[in-house]
């Protein structure tokens, strides 16, 4: 019997953090900004005093676009369930 159900989401439980981590870095302003944020660490060139001056809002930056991504993600779970759950209902 073939195999029917819907799957539209991207990530698991377990594959998310790097997915979506690696969907973040490739991003040209993200790697950007990490760039920026690694030179600032380079004594000679630095104007921060080798602190990563960019590194706390580059966090806020990817944990923001990481909890919104994991939440329309988490709802298109929701969704492929109720989905597959009603094309059940009709073959049965």
């Amino acid at each position: 019997m073939a195999d029917n159900r819907v799957k539209t989401s991207r990530y698991t439980w377990w594959n998310f953090l790097f997915k979506n981590l690696f969907e973040q870095y490739s991003k040209a302003s993200n790697i950007y900004f990490l760039v920026i944020m690694i030179m600032q660490m380079i004594d000679g060139i630095s104007i921060s005093d080798g602190k990563p001056a960019m590194l706390p809002p580059m966090i806020f930056v990817i944990v923001t676009s990481m909890l919104k991504d994991g939440y329309e993600d988490y709802k298109r779970h929701r969704d492929d369930r109720q989905e597959n759950e009603e094309n059940t209902e009709v073959f049965n």
